[in-house]
């Protein structure tokens, strides 16, 4: 609890210590290498996009005490990148199997305080669709948790869309999390940024832009997507998105008649991942603040700290209602929570 309401922390990882020790394992891309018996980092080559240097991402006692410190009352759990998108087909649908499996067993040891959203093996859709049916039907998943691009391509692919109808079909929302390797990633490395930066958003951006020009919540109109760290770029870009949408809407999306940002306010909704007052204020003065969603990246770190994402909210100027809303009110109503 904090200020007396409840807290719900609907954007945070957990790798488990399984999957970690399978990556320290590997000869190729992804691994993971174990510097302590608590931390260590994930590597690309010798990129190293994320670390590990908390024991509660991988062990749910200490994660519980770190939760109980913050003040925080339930964590809807995702896995992270590198995830199961950076596996072979066979190995991905292993462990997408594993990690589901995991989080399940985690919700069920700490009944209430944790929920869940599945992983899904993006290399072979076929199995992904029965994944995602027996993590809902059988897991309790809560939702899903697609990346936005996949081996150079974005999750916008036509082959992809049965993800997301299936989505839509059982009222659930998407989480829409930045892809371990994004498109930018050459770029950004030739210019020695970290991907934290804007590879990641520009990913996610990209990702929610095609869904847009593609008229993607018109044609499955119960999809909720949840883009990660405060909506990217887009609530920044809107008007621009916009205007492009208008003049080359014929070349790409003939079927559309919401304009992007009427689709993107209706049916998206965003974390507070920022760190940043005046970004959030101006995603909520365009979204609204029915779908501002809390959000700290625990474990990691590239978003900032779990204390420093929740002084920042007290920074906003949120009354107590609107506040209400951002920390569980909003989430207890999307994830369907008692």
């Amino acid at each position: 609890m904090r200020d007396g309401m409840k807290v719900i922390d609907i954007h945070n990882h957990f790798y488990s210590k399984p999957w970690l020790d399978y990556l320290a394992q590997r000869t190729e891309a992804p691994q993971f290498e174990w510097q302590t018996p608590t931390s260590g980092v994930a590597k690309i080559g010798t990129s190293t996009p994320s670390h590990v240097d908390k024991p509660g991402d991988f062990d749910l006692k200490a994660r519980v005490a770190d939760l109980d410190e913050a003040g925080i009352d339930i964590q809807i759990l995702s896995h992270t990148c590198p995830g199961v998108a950076e596996l072979a087909a066979k190995e991905s649908i292993e462990w997408s199997k594993k990690i589901n499996d995991i989080f399940a067993e985690a919700c069920e040891a700490y009944k209430g305080r944790f929920y869940f959203l599945a992983t899904l093996p993006p290399g072979d859709i076929d199995e992904a669709l029965k994944e995602m049916e027996r993590a809902y039907t059988e897991l309790g998943a809560r939702g899903f948790q697609m990346y936005s691009s996949v081996e150079g391509e974005l999750v916008t692919e036509p082959k992809f869309y049965p993800v997301f109808e299936k989505a839509a079909e059982y009222g659930v929302p998407v989480k829409i999390h930045p892809a371990f390797q994004p498109l930018t990633m050459g770029a950004m490395q030739k210019v020695g940024l970290p991907l934290q930066l804007y590879g990641f958003t520009m990913d996610t951006t990209m990702a929610l832009t095609v869904m847009l020009f593609q008229g993607m919540f018109e044609k499955l109109p119960g999809l909720k997507v949840i883009h990660s760290h405060l909506g990217g770029m887009i609530p920044y870009m809107m008007g621009r998105i916009d205007t492009a949408f208008k003049r080359y809407s014929k070349e790409i999306c003939v079927d559309c008649t919401l304009p992007p940002s009427e689709a993107y306010r209706m049916n998206v909704y965003v974390d507070t991942l920022s760190m940043h007052v005046p970004a959030i204020k101006c995603a909520l003065e365009y979204m609204g603040i029915d779908h501002l969603l809390f959000g700290t990246d625990y474990p990691h770190r590239a978003s900032g700290t779990v204390e420093g994402n929740l002084e920042t909210l007290d920074k906003v100027g949120f009354s107590k209602e609107e506040k209400e809303k951002v920390f569980s009110t909003n989430a207890m109503k999307l994830f369907k929570l008692e």
